[in-house]
This record gives C-alpha cells, sequence and structure tokens, in this order.
C-alpha cells in the first residue's frame, strides 16, 4: 500500500508542476535516489529517477529508471544525463543521496548541491560504491525501486540501527571542519560511519550501531538477546574523566528502560536484563576505544571530555543498567 501511495504521490507531483511550468511531465525526470563519487578530477553521477511511461489511456505513469553521467562536475555530469535522455532533471523529490568519503568530507563539493532545489533535509549516506547502491538488481535483475530502498531506511531507522544524518548535517560538519556520523551502505545499510574533514572514514557495524545511538541518547534501539528481542531507550548517560600522570580513565554510565518484546531460551527476567546490560557495557567500551584511536571520539563523547591528547595511556569502562519489564515473564 505504501507503494502505490509514494507512486500516487509523485504523479500528482509530475500533473502539478506540468501544469505550472513550460517543460511538460514527459520531459522531466523526478529523481529519487542519487548516487555521486568523485575519483581522479571526474564526478560520477548515477540517478534513479521517475520517469514518465503511457498506458493505453494515454495516462503518465511513474517509472523506475536508471541514468549515469560523467564529468569534471556535478554540472557537467548532469547535464550529459540531460544531452542523451533528452530530459530536464528535477532534484525537487530525492530522497537519499548515496556519497563516497571524497564528497561528504569537501565543503566544496557540498556546495555544488546548491541551486538543485535539493532539501537540506534530504538523507545522506556513506558508500564505498554509490552506483552500486542506485543501481539495485534483485534474483531475477529487475530494479530495486526509490520506495523499496527507502522503507528498508525506515525499519532501520525504526530499530534504532540507522544513524540518520541529511544534507544540512553534512554541509554544517564540512563548514565547522567537525566529523559527521552518518548511515554506511553496502548494498543495503550495514551500519554508520564516521568522516572527518581529510577523508579518514571508520565503520561501525549494526551492533556498534545500536550502542552508538544508545550513546548518544536515542530510544527504540532492538536488541537480540537470547533468542528474544527487546527495546531499550537510553535515559540518561554520564561520562567521568580521571586524569593522571600521563594516563586518562574514561568512565561511562549507562541507564535506559527497556521492554522485552520476545521471549527467546530463557524465562527469567533478570538473565535478558543481565545480558543486554553487559552487551551494551562492551560495545560502548569497544566503540570508545575505537573513536579515540582513529581520531572521532568527539563525534561519539561530549566535546567536555573528549580532549584526551597528550595522554599516553587511555582506558575505557562502562556500566550500563537497564530497567527492564515484560508482557510476558518477570
Amino acid at each position: 500500500m505504501k507503494r502505490y501511495l509514494y507512486s500516487a504521490l509523485i504523479l500528482i507531483s509530475c500533473l502539478l508542476l506540468a501544469a505550472c511550468s513550460a517543460v511538460q511531465v514527459n520531459e522531466r525526470m523526478f529523481v529519487g535516489l542519487m548516487g555521486i563519487e568523485e575519483d581522479d578530477g571526474l564526478y560520477y553521477l548515477t540517478l534513479q529517477a521517475y520517469s514518465t511511461a503511457h498506458t493505453d489511456k494515454d495516462a503518465p505513469v511513474p517509472e523506475y529508471q536508471v541514468y549515469s553521467g560523467t564529468g569534471r562536475s556535478f554540472y557537467e555530469a548532469a547535464d550529459m544525463i540531460m544531452r542523451e535522455s533528452g530530459r530536464q532533471l528535477f532534484f525537487g523529490h530525492c530522497e537519499a543521496i548515496f556519497a563516497d568519503g571524497d564528497i561528504i568530507s569537501d565543503k566544496d563539493k557540498l556546495r555544488m548541491f546548491a541551486g538543485e532545489r535539493i532539501s537540506v533535509g534530504c538523507p545522506v549516506i556513506y558508500s564505498e560504491k554509490p552506483r552500486s547502491e542506485v543501481d539495485r538488481r534483485d534474483e531475477n535483475d529487475e530494479l530495486i525501486g526509490a520506495d523499496v530502498i527507502l522503507s528498508a531506511l525506515d525499519r532501520y531507522a525504526a530499530e534504532g540501527l540507522y544513524r540518520k544524518a541529511t544534507l544540512r548535517d553534512i554541509t554544517a560538519a564540512a563548514e565547522r571542519g567537525n566529523t559527521v556520523l552518518l548511515p554506511f551502505s553496502e548494498r543495503g545499510i550495514a551500519g554508520s560511519a564516521a568522516i572527518d574533514m581529510n577523508g579518514n572514514v571508520s565503520v561501525l557495524g549494526l551492533p556498534e550501531t545500536a550502542a552508538l545511538n544508545l550513546l548518544l541518547g536515542e530510544r527504540g534501539v532492538k536488541m537480540s538477546i537470547l533468542g528474544g528481542s527487546m527495546s531499550v531507550g537510553a535515559e540518561d548517560v554520564s561520562v567521568y574523566f580521571r586524569q593522571g600522570e600521563a594516563i586518562g580513565e574514561y568512565s561511562i554510565s549507562v541507564r535506559a528502560k527497556g521492554v522485552l518484546d520476545e521471549t527467546g531460551v530463557s524465562r527469567e527476567l533478570s538473565e535478558y536484563r543481565r545480558e543486554a546490560e553487559n552487551i551494551i557495557s562492551r560495545s560502548a567500551e569497544e566503540i570508545c576505544r575505537k573513536a579515540f584511536e582513529e581520531g572521532f571520539l568527539s563525534a561519539v563523547l561530549p566535546k567536555e571530555y573528549s580532549l584526551s591528547e597528550g595522554y599516553e595511556n587511555v582506558s575505557f569502562s562502562a556500566e550500563t543498567e537497564i530497567e527492564l519489564t515484560s508482557e510476558n515473564i518477570s
């Protein structure tokens, strides 16, 4: 149903735009997904667009098609697509941008999107191969449409496995020289990535992303525990930094509430609680250690606790306390 509603909205927008523009609807391509990467000064642009076909009743029907262009800038690559397709590009409906680290970390490259009517709230997703994200095929070699890809993003977001970042977020980070956290996709969401403005990329898997989201105060994070599942939300996260002689120690405390949604191999609620607490604590320690070693701790912890340069040895310890409830067991 959602897929048909999405297509209907696109169709309505097409008709409205055609009514108020000299450009006819069949002369436009409505971009749904964008993949962009840069290599050796060349930009590779891949678009999944809503073009229009006509039924027997001559009514315009949105179809998904993939178009690719190459150029020395975003504009040249887009112009190649327009010249080869004979249609004008409209980016106002772009629902997601897949980009590589070279694009995400460069404020000048990000400015290329200005003026294209791309919403600053458009999600941006890091990928090593943006082209393959936009041009995905199923087992029958049929193109996987933007609506299916976007529905998958919604599912990951609902389970707390998606670190959302928008075009506004990454542009602001690039302007300030900050590290940005955003989703990582490998033909589907595979975790999250931390990218600094020197183009350094650190990737976190899905379990690490769930723990990261808890550290950053997210709620509704889904966890698989002892064959069952629970939803956990952070209530309070506190950080203490103890200074020693060339030694620094971080102590992280996570207080959370959770609901056991499905039971697994145990009938004891306390076993699920202890297992979840252990997993979150270990994951938090691993994430912080990795963030410290790879230089993105300021994106994980409050800035006043992330300035530990000059310390030869830094350690991390985390404790988690979950108030867990269930309608099935006690």
